[in-house]
């Protein structure tokens, strides 16, 4: 359902989340589930389903110490350096993901409108193969990895939104944000006069968590490129 936004000023910049905004985060985690499989399989020379336990644990909610959980179930006598080099593996993975269906389509048509941007928390050099793999970057005119600024720059921090705004040379109540989770998305972005819309799609990881407080929600919910399109006419 799409809600009405404040529009006392024209919008002139869009900025959006990359993981499960951009494309199905979920297809990022299998992704890198396999890269670790084969490449514990290749260094332990055994066979177990360890790409299916990571998988069958992700799928019960269990996102949390997976590699150590996977070390402990088999037995794999991995030392903690052995761990640290898993998640290494998992971040350094060159990912096997593709964009939400009419996500290129939709930023083609944005990008011909406003100034784009994307914003993204997330480990590097994770974050930067995900946006080489989805063949997007074309499309923005500014990309923030909060990553480069320090942790206390992830979001609900205010500061990577203040730092793509300056890239995109625009007032921040010209900017809406565009995202997938309630938990740490758009308490920031609603508290500095942006637009804030949340684009639910089947699947998604976090985007029933609720906000840290109400004025976290979203100012607009769009389920499909037709509705965001709508979201962010003035």
């Amino acid at each position: 359902m799409v809600t009405t936004m404040p529009k006392e000023v024209s919008l002139l910049a869009v900025v959006f989340d990359l993981d499960d905004t951009l494309f199905p985060e979920r297809c990022y985690v299998r992704s890198g589930y396999r890269a670790v499989a084969e490449h514990l399989r290749r260094m332990l020379r055994r066979r177990d389903a360890l790409e299916d336990r990571l998988w069958r644990r992700f799928l019960a909610g269990k996102t949390e110490g997976a590699f150590d959980a996977l070390n402990d179930h088999f037995d794999l006598r991995l030392t903690g350096e052995q761990i640290l080099e898993l998640v290494s593996v998992y971040r350094e993975h060159k990912p096997s993901i593709r964009p939400w269906p009419g996500v290129p389509a939709m930023l083609s048509r944005l990008h011909a409108q406003f100034r784009l941007g994307l914003l993204s928390d997330g480990f590097l050099p994770a974050q930067r193969l995900k946006l080489d793999a989805l063949k997007l970057g074309r499309f923005f005119d500014a990309v923030v990895f909060t990553e480069e600024m320090g942790r206390e720059a992830w979001k609900p921090s205010p500061i990577g939104f203040e730092a793509i705004r300056a890239e995109l040379d625009v007032p921040h109540e010209a900017c809406a944000y565009v995202a997938d989770n309630p938990a740490k998305d758009f308490l920031a972005p609603n508290g500095l006069g942006w637009r804030t819309v949340q684009y639910l799609r089947p699947g998604q990881v976090h985007a029933h968590k609720p906000p840290p407080r109400d004025e976290g929600l979203p100012q607009a919910v769009v389920r499909s490129p037709g509705e965001l399109l709508e979201a962010l006419r003035d």
